[in-house]
């Protein structure tokens, strides 16, 4: 069989065949000189990493604008002793938070764009297009400060539209690079970019700061994406039938019975789509959990540093056992989602997902009661509530592949706009709740944002039903998930 082997053919699917034929398959025979052992767990490794480079590139900002500062001191006459080589990164608050949400707003309008080249730019080509001006924008932004910092929010503007296409990138591997088998494990692994992301610029950046300022935040997040870039310009294809370098065993583990089928991929049902009950149930549950959790996540540094007042290095220290921990637990709770099979789908999704955002909720409302005296206390709260959120992977992200199946790539780019538009609302609510970051002002949107996480989790409970949606049988391309006894 001749097989399409160019990254821009987007139009070959995996359908599963109708034949009773037993002969194993090897894509690109002719042209493969060695295989890669295990190919499939690279590629998700390299889809995380890529995914998780923008996440890092853009919370290079929060760390950096807090980099050196503290209470006592007035940030708006030091920057002014040496505009042009300031010791400090300083916004005003109004134009903090703006530049804040510049960064989602490009994202949204990118990602509605994105559906639209769906199927006539490769997913490889459109990463590494986006990637690479994000490199570059995060590069520019201490020299752009330097002698115009109003150019900040252009490129963090720039930034965000760039990074739009590794959002669907996690739905369009889930869908064409997972064995049935090892669903639970590879979404677990695909959902954590935000964590990895997060966890190697937060880890890094206390060090940073502390021996070479602010602007080392940014160049070191530029060097490791254009290190990733690199990676995933000579690595990933598409789809396991374009990758010459995979041997025809693991494309027998990954698409078991399946030939390569030159057909048109299948357009999302967008009336039954809507119309289903559980894909409500992941957009509600998507909702609370970012709108419940994103202050924590966006603002850790400021409300560790400003409001319970510790110094850089602890911050940073804080801040990365939190993201390590999600990292953890989204990869422990997806392993054992798939070896748990004495109960169903739907069970498992919501004892997961209470796990996540219930208890999440919970230890937010706590947290916002606790002493401010007692720094150690607030700030181990305050991870507790960071960190197992990560059970998320096993709760409505899992549901979300399971019920839409090969349309899953459209139900992550929704995700990935209820992400952005959280995040564009978030900045002037704590501005017009906390614009000191006390620890006093905080509590009401600890409790408010604790409470809308618990709420979102019961309506999730109530209305996931965790199978294959029915429009997702009307054509059976790329079966992903066989039903399950729910």
């Amino acid at each position: 069989l001749q097989m399409p082997n160019s990254d821009v053919d987007q139009s070959a699917i995996l359908l599963p065949t109708k034949t009773a034929e037993s002969t194993q398959f090897l894509p690109n025979e002719s042209k493969q000189q060695w295989r890669i052992p295990h190919l499939r767990y690279f590629i998700v490794v390299i889809g995380t990493l890529s995914a998780s480079i923008g996440i890092g590139c853009n919370f290079a900002y929060n760390f950096a604008v807090v980099c050196n500062v503290d209470q006592s001191m007035n940030a708006s006459a030091v920057y002014e002793q040496s505009p042009s080589n300031s010791p400090i990164m300083y916004f005003s608050p109004w134009i903090s938070n703006i530049i804040y949400s510049v960064y989602p707003a490009g994202n949204i309008l990118t990602l509605f764009g994105l559906i639209a080249l769906r199927g006539r730019v490769s997913v490889r080509t459109q990463v590494l297009i986006g990637s690479a001006i994000s490199t570059v924008t995060t590069a520019l932004i201490p020299i752009g400060y330097d002698y115009w910092p109003t150019s900040t929010l252009i490129l963090k503007a720039i930034q965000g539209a760039a990074i739009a296409p590794t959002i669907p990138l996690i739905g369009h591997i889930a869908a064409n690079w997972t064995p049935l088998a090892e669903v639970g494990f590879f979404i677990a692994i695909l959902s954590s970019y935000s964590q990895v992301g997060l966890f190697i610029t937060m880890s890094t950046a206390g060090p940073l700061c502390e021996l070479y300022g602010w602007r080392s935040i940014f160049y070191f997040n530029a060097a490791f994406s254009a290190v990733i870039l690199c990676l995933w310009f000579f690595f990933f294809h598409d789809t396991p039938a374009q990758h010459n370098r995979l041997s025809d065993k693991e494309f027998q583990i990954i698409k078991p019975n399946e030939k390569p089928v030159v057909q048109k991929k299948p357009k999302v049902p967008f009336s039954k789509f809507f119309k289903n009950a559980s894909v409500w149930a992941v957009l509600i549950a998507t909702i609370g959990n970012y709108n419940g959790i994103s202050p924590l996540i966006v603002f850790s540094s400021s409300i560790l540093k400003k409001a319970v007042g510790l110094t850089d290095l602890q911050t940073s220290y804080y801040n990365a056992i939190s993201f390590f921990s999600q990292l953890v637990l989204k990869i422990v709770s997806g392993v054992l989602s798939d070896r748990w099979t004495s109960v169903s789908e739907s069970f498992k999704t919501r004892f997961f997902n209470t796990i996540s955002c219930g208890l999440s909720g919970v230890l937010m409302i706590g947290t916002a009661f606790l002493p401010v005296e007692n720094k150690m206390l607030c700030a181990v709260f305050i991870t507790l509530t960071q960190s197992v959120i990560g059970f998320n992977s096993a709760g409505f992200n899992k549901a979300a592949m399971i019920v839409t199946k090969q349309y899953a790539h459209f139900i992550v780019t929704l995700i990935g706009v209820i992400i952005s538009a959280s995040t564009i609302a978030e900045p002037f609510l704590v501005y017009a709740v906390a614009p000191e970051t006390t620890w006093d002002q905080w509590f009401s949107l600890l409790v408010l944002h604790g409470a809308i996480l618990v709420v979102s989790n019961l309506l999730f409970c109530v209305m996931i039903r965790a199978k294959p949606a029915k429009f997702t049988e009307s054509k059976p391309i790329l079966k992903l998930i066989d039903d399950q006894k729910q």
